[in-house]
């Protein structure tokens, strides 16, 4: 999964929370908000009354306001106001309803009054929460395909830089004469990380080519006195020796031949390990697989085998022609050492063609 997808998706559950707990928070206070307004109309309401009260107490009697209740008091302390709110059946509504009840205690003309003002408050029912809801989950739609979208413009450019190191770390070889090639950035980051892949790369190169000269030059340190003591060991057993004197001369020159067998293993596997595909090398199999069959005519005739060659021209493989030679030595090596007496097909063709990579070859060994 891309970068900017696992930001999409932890911003968008991020914003899934937020809206959730903000969506809590404004419906309970808008059911709060409600309630205060309520009270605050009603503590009016006593006060419009209060004042009425003022005007003569006979407003007690003719005041035509069916939800306030004026009750005199026989002291005059001025008690503090008092709020009850409750569910109560509505005659008008003939349902349940949330009430609001305000008692005040105003003190007119030297005499106290209990005034208590009624109100039904409008809660906030499933078509104000469906509203609700649709208002939030239309923010939370626009702010996800607001960050999608953004999310592919800005990633394209910020990450622009981590890109082209990529590329420049996937077309990297070992074996390049040159230092990897990475662009600048005005990210610190990306800067650090180029600098510290240029002085890694750097270092892994001098290690492959110091290792590479090594392997190189052992091989050769080690052929040379190898193949001067086999030439001395066969002078020795062309002159006149006793029978024991040769039998100890052909021993040695067997484990000089196993250690010409295990220099030659060791830097095979050196190389092997080493090895880095090029795909730009291609090796030509129309003629390296005759030059290889002529190798091993001799070898072929003393067992009594045959060869016969079916080979397409211009089969041209991306193989590094070394170990295409190799191969190929082993094939025949193995064909020829373990077949019974008879024929061996050698068959080079072109079995497909892409647009890529348009050859490929196959050699086929049968008895």
């Amino acid at each position: 999964m891309k970068l900017n997808y696992r930001y999409t998706i932890a911003y968008a559950v991020i914003t899934f929370f937020v809206l959730s707990i903000g969506f809590a928070i404004v419906y309970a206070a808008l059911s709060r908000s409600v309630t205060q307004a309520t009270i605050g109309r009603l503590e009016h309401l006593n006060q419009v009354v209060a004042a009425g009260l003022r005007r003569g107490p006979a407003y007690a009697r003719l005041h035509p306001r069916a939800n306030v209740t004026i009750r005199p008091q026989a002291d005059t302390l001025g008690w503090a106001r008092t709020v009850l709110v409750g569910r109560e059946w509505d005659e008008a509504l003939q349902a349940p309803a949330l009430v609001v009840r305000l008692t005040t205690h105003p003190v007119v003309g030297g005499r106290g009054y209990a005034i208590t003002s009624r109100a039904s408050v409008v809660e906030p029912s499933d078509r104000y929460l469906t509203g609700l809801v649709l208002v939030f989950a239309w923010t939370f739609v626009f702010l996800l395909a607001l960050v999608v979208i953004l999310s592919e413009l800005l990633s394209w450019r910020i990450l622009r830089p981590f890109n082209a190191t990529l590329r420049g770390i996937q077309q990297f070889q070992l074996g390049q004469k040159t230092p990897i090639d990475l662009p600048s950035s005005r990210t610190a980051e990306f800067e650090e990380l180029n600098n510290f892949l240029v002085r890694m790369t750097a270092r892994a190169q001098r290690d492959y080519q110091g290792l590479q000269e090594f392997s190189e030059n052992a091989s050769h340190e080690l052929q040379t006195p190898i193949a001067s003591i086999k030439a001395k060991l066969e002078l020795l057993m062309d002159s006149d020796l006793a029978e024991k004197q040769l039998r100890t001369l052909a021993a040695m020159h067997d484990e000089l031949e196993r250690l010409a067998k295990i220099n030659q293993s060791l830097t095979l596997l050196a190389k092997l390990e080493h090895y880095e595909s090029r795909p730009a090398d291609l090796t030509d199999l129309s003629q390296l697989v005759p030059a290889t069959e002529a190798a091993f005519a001799d070898l072929a005739e003393m067992k009594g085998i045959r060869t016969t060659q079916a080979i397409a021209p211009g089969v041209r493989v991306p193989f590094d022609e070394s170990l295409a030679q190799l191969l190929l030595n082993n094939l025949f090596s193995n064909a020829i050492r373990h077949n019974l007496p008879g024929a061996i097909a050698c068959v080079v063709r072109m079995p497909f063609i892409s647009a890529r990579s348009a050859k490929a070859a196959s050699v086929a060994g049968t008895s």
